[in-house]
């Protein structure tokens, strides 16, 4: 297929770990401030309903590169260092068809210099520099610091998972978040071949930790929130000064002091990066640039969310709205579509399917169930449409497994074969199971039946299966002190 120079330029941006309520015209309640992001939903569609189908990177960044479900892609849980020979790939369609694709950011899959269909990348996974490791040695961040005079750019001793949080110690323009929008800027107005359109991926490492944003923007919320997680009646009452795990555990107790500080590392990364964004646009649309006639699809997304401390817990790998509910929204420049709302269940899985189809490119033969990648380009066009009735989503470690149903979250963790059910319309903070309920967990247990039929890596018993009815669930308490 001949690339024309009227098909749009994609501009894809992704976060890594920012929950669907970090960004304020999702959450008018949040202390967070992002302008920018809040600026393009507004003028593009946001969509309210989107999901990770698989909450934890690899796997889900799979999904997003392929439009495959985790199902059918056939990773569903955390595994690095697996070489994928991916069946499909955005970029690597998108190069066939005359664009010109580019990685800035992270990729997060092995090994590292494998292009994906990317003709060029700027690899960086995070701000931590493992050079003597084998499964990320390659950091084009680390180098350019070191080049700056920083031997170690990131020693000061912040774990990449954990809940501690402190201003990074260096220079704004030195930050991780900077030197990628620099990078993307430097593509847009220097390197990019203005013959063709452009897919430009931009991926963010942050707000995943270590949570260590700018002082600036550390000054903007630490202390000077009033952010605290949901938590629900179906968790334990802990001692107010009980701690559970350590600095990288995935479930407390956790100290509220603590949750409230990582809250403004979390949220000031957040803000730096909504500024950075304002940075790129600006070098791409503003100030009599030449490209600012050019059509383009602007698409921003994360990975999956973060729990923050909802309910006690950090991290992500769960069907819990902190962590598999996640900011989506498209917009455009010099593209006649309608601004709006969407509520439809949508996932990662679709922008594959809407960038091909806003792009002119054939839909990949590969999506045929009701699992894998939707176009959403009736939403942009202001059309009703039904991407599904039903979501599907599922991780292990823990393992659980998600459907998402009308206004209903239906949770089954099989290694207890334990059950949470919960009305999102009534109870979007998840903070009343409902599981006791049996005339409203049946339907979903014979959802759930039916999505696990055949599979031999997990089972569903029904008389093993025990709701939770709003009672600490041992996948994460097996005895708890109230």
């Amino acid at each position: 297929m001949t690339a024309t120079v009227s098909r749009p330029n994609v501009l894809l941006i992704t976060t890594d770990q920012q929950r669907f309520d970090a960004m304020g015209i999702n959450n008018p309640s949040t202390p967070l401030q992002t302008p920018t992001m809040d600026e393009l939903a507004v003028q593009g569609v946001n969509f309210t309903r989107a999901y990770s189908t698989c909450p934890v990177c690899i796997p889900a960044r799979r999904s997003l590169l392929s439009g495959l479900h985790p199902v059918t892609h056939g990773l569903r849980h955390y595994k690095d260092g697996l070489e994928w020979d991916a069946p499909i790939s955005m970029p690597g369609r998108l190069a066939e068809a005359g664009y010109q694709t580019e990685l800035i950011g992270k990729l997060h899959l092995h090994p590292q210099r494998k292009r994906y269909g990317y003709q060029h990348m700027v690899r960086t996974e995070s701000s931590n520099d493992r050079w003597d490791t084998p499964l990320q040695p390659t950091n084009d961040w680390v180098d350019w610091m070191k080049k700056q005079g920083y031997e170690s750019p990131n020693d000061i001793g912040i774990h990449g998972s954990s809940w501690v949080a402190r201003p990074w110690d260096k220079a704004e323009h030195l930050h991780h978040s900077s030197f990628l929008a620099n990078q993307a800027v430097d593509f847009i107005t220097r390197l990019r071949d203005p013959s063709c359109p452009f897919f430009l991926h931009l991926s963010f490492t942050a707000p995943h930790p270590p949570l260590t944003p700018p002082q600036a923007y550390w000054d903007r919320y630490f202390r000077r929130h009033n952010y605290r997680p949901a938590i629900g009646g179906w968790v334990p009452e802990f001692d107010s000064v009980a701690r559970g795990a350590g600095i990288v555990g995935a479930v407390g107790p956790f100290p509220a002091t603590a949750m409230m500080d990582a809250a403004a590392g979390y949220f000031g990364l957040i803000h730096h990066i909504d500024d950075r964004i304002r940075y790129v646009l600006t070098r791409m649309f503003e100030y009599g640039s030449p490209r600012a006639k050019e059509p383009t699809l602007i698409i921003f997304t994360s990975d999956h969310g973060e729990m923050l401390g909802d309910h006690h817990l950090w991290r992500k790998s769960l069907g819990y709205e902190g962590a598999a509910h996640i900011p989506l929204f498209i917009a455009w420049r010099n593209m006649n579509f309608k601004p709006g709302t969407c509520g439809e269940l949508v996932c990662l899985e679709d922008i594959c399917a809407t960038v091909f189809d806003l792009c002119g490119i054939d839909q990949p033969a590969a999506y045929n169930n009701d699992l894998d990648s939707r176009s959403l380009a009736d939403a942009l066009h202001g059309q009703p449409f039904r991407t599904r009735q039903t979501l599907y989503g599922e991780c292990r470690g823990p393992s659980n497994h998600f459907i998402i149903r009308d206004n209903c979250k239906y949770l089954f963790f099989p290694d207890n074969n334990e059950e949470q059910l919960f009305d999102l319309g009534a109870d979007p903070q998840e903070t009343l199971d409902i599981s006791g309920d049996t005339g409203r967990l049946e339907p979903f247990r014979r959802l759930m039946e039916k999505h696990l039929a055949g599979r031999n890596d997990v089972a569903f018993a029904r008389d093993r299966l025990t709701p939770c009815a709003n009672r600490p669930p041992k996948e994460f308490w097996e005895t708890t002190s109230s």
